[in-house]
C-alpha cells in the first residue's frame, strides 16, 4: 500500500503552518507504514469471526514460561505473527544474539483483529527466553474487523448504514464503548499469562485516514470530546495493567510530542503517559514533511529529527511529571527506522537514529520493518 497517504487532522496555527501539518501527520503514522500490502491480510467477515472466536474462547496456559527481566537498554525489533511462527523466527533470533539484540515486540492481535493461536507461539516464547530475550505482545485495538463483526453494536458505520472503512478497507471499533476496553484488558492478561514479558497497544485513538465525516459512532454520541474518551481508555486500560502488575506501553504518534493538540484522534502524550510503563512514539523521519524545522528532506536527517521528538515531548511533560527529567526520560522507547523510504537507510542512518534515542535519555528502542528483514548495523553503546 502507499504509506504515504495524507490524513487531514485539525492542527494548531501557532505550531506549524497548516500545509506542513496536513503533510505530515499522515506520514507520520507509524501504523500504516505498517500496513504495506504484504501485511494486509483479506480475509472475509466469516473468516475473522471463527479466528477471533476460537483465539478468546481458548484458555491460555498460565506461566507458559517464566517471565524475562527488563533489559537496562531495550534493543529491539519488530515480528509479524507469520515470522513468529516459522522458520524465520530462528534465523532472527540467531541474528539477535549474533548483534546484541535483546528485545522482540510480536503482533499477538493484528490489525485485521485476527489473534495469533496459543500453540503457535509457545515454542517461540520458550526459545526467546531461553536466548534471554525481553518479549513484548503488540496488540492493535481501534482497528479490529474480527471484534467488529462479532459485535456490530460497536463497529464503526457508515452514512449508508454499513460498516465504515479506512482507505486500505479495514473495519474500525468505537472508542467509546465499554467492551472495547474490556476486551484489550483481557488480551492483556491473557497474552501476560501466556509468557509474553509486557503488553504494547496500538491503534489507540479515534479513526482516520479515510473519509472520516461520513462516519457514524454507534457509542459515541459527540458530548465528550475525544480526548475524554481516550482519557478515560488510558487510564481504564493502563491503569489495569499497572494495578496488575502488567508492565505496559502505547504506540503513538509522533506528533504527539510535538504539541499538546489531539489532531482530532484523541491522542495526546499528556493522557497517556500517566498510565503507561513506556511510551513508544513512531519518529520516523522519512515520515516528516520536506522542510519540517527547517530540515529539507528529514529522512536524511535521522539523528536530528528523533533526538528533536523526543526532547519536545520531554518539555511537554515537564511541568507535569513530578520526578526527575531523567526519570521522564526513561519512559520513552521510540520506533525507529529501518526501511527505505525517502533515503536509503543504510547502516550508518540507522546507528544514527539509535545514538539519538540514547542522547536524548530513552530507556530503548524499537526499529520497524514491514518485512523484518534487518539492516545489519551496530546497536550495541
Amino acid at each position: 500500500m502507499d504509506t504515504k497517504h495524507r490524513v487531514e487532522f485539525l492542527v494548531p496555527v501557532f505550531l506549524f503552518s497548516a500545509l506542513l501539518i496536513v503533510l505530515g501527520i499522515g506520514m507520520l503514522m507509524h501504523q500504516e507504514q505498517k500496513k504495506e500490502v504484504e501485511l494486509v491480510i483479506q480475509t472475509e467477515p466469516e473468516e475473522l469471526l471463527v479466528e477471533e472466536k476460537e483465539g478468546v474462547e481458548e484458555e491460555f496456559p498460565v506461566e507458559v514460561t517464566s517471565h524475562v527481566l527488563l533489559p537496562e537498554e531495550v534493543r529491539g525489533i519488530y515480528w509479524t505473527a507469520v515470522t513468529a511462527t516459522n522458520a524465520r523466527a530462528d534465523q532472527l533470533i540467531e541474528y539477535m544474539l549474533e548483534t546484541g539484540l535483546n528485545a522482540v515486540v510480536i503482533d499477538v492481535k493484528m490489525d485485521n483483529g485476527q489473534l495469533l493461536e496459543v500453540e503457535d507461539f509457545r515454542e517461540v516464547l520458550v526459545r526467546l527466553a531461553d536466548a534471554g530475550i525481553y518479549r513484548i505482545a503488540r496488540i492493535a485495538v481501534m482497528r479490529d474487523g474480527a471484534f467488529a463483526w462479532d459485535h456490530p453494536s460497536v463497529a464503526l458505520r457508515s452514512l449508508g448504514g454499513g460498516y465504515w472503512t479506512d482507505s486500505i478497507g479495514s473495519v474500525w471499533v468505537d472508542p467509546s464503548a465499554q467492551e472495547v476496553s474490556d476486551y484489550a484488558i483481557e488480551l492483556g492478561r491473557r497474552f501476560y499469562e501466556a509468557g509474553f514479558d509486557e503488553i504494547q497497544y496500538d491503534y489507540v485513538r479515534f479513526a482516520s485516514d479515510g473519509a472520516v465525516n461520513a462516519t457514524v459512532y454507534p457509542v459515541y454520541d459527540h458530548r465528550e470530546t475525544k480526548v475524554e474518551v481516550m482519557q478515560r481508555f488510558f487510564q481504564t486500560v493502563g491503569g489495569t495493567m499497572h494495578d496488575e502488575g502488567i508492565p505496559v506501553s502505547f504506540d503513538v504518534f509522533g506528533m504527539t510530542f510535538e504539541s499538546h493538540h489531539d489532531y482530532n484522534i484523541g491522542q495526546r502524550l499528556a493522557d497517556v503517559f500517566p498510565f503507561a510503563d513506556w511510551v513508544s512514539p513512531m519518529v520516523y523521519p522519512s515520515h516528516y514533511p520536506d522542510g519540517f524545522k527547517g530540515l529539507g528532506n528529514p529522512a536524511l536527517y535521522p539523528y536530528e529529527i528523533v533526538k528533536m521528538a523526543l526532547d519536545s515531548g520531554t518539555h511537554l511533560m515537564l511541568g507535569m511529571y513530578s520526578g526527575t527529567e531523567e526519570e521522564l526520560r526513561s519512559h520513552w522507547r521510540p520506533w525507529l527506522q529501518d526501511f527505505d523510504i525517502g533515503a536509503v537507510y543504510t547502516s550508518t542512518l540507522i546507528e544514527a537514529q539509535i545514538q539519538a534515542a540514547r542522547d536524548a535519555g530513552a530507556s530503548g528502542w524499537i526499529l520497524w520493518n514491514a518485512r523484518n528483514v534487518y539492516e545489519p548495523a551496530n546497536y550495541l553503546p
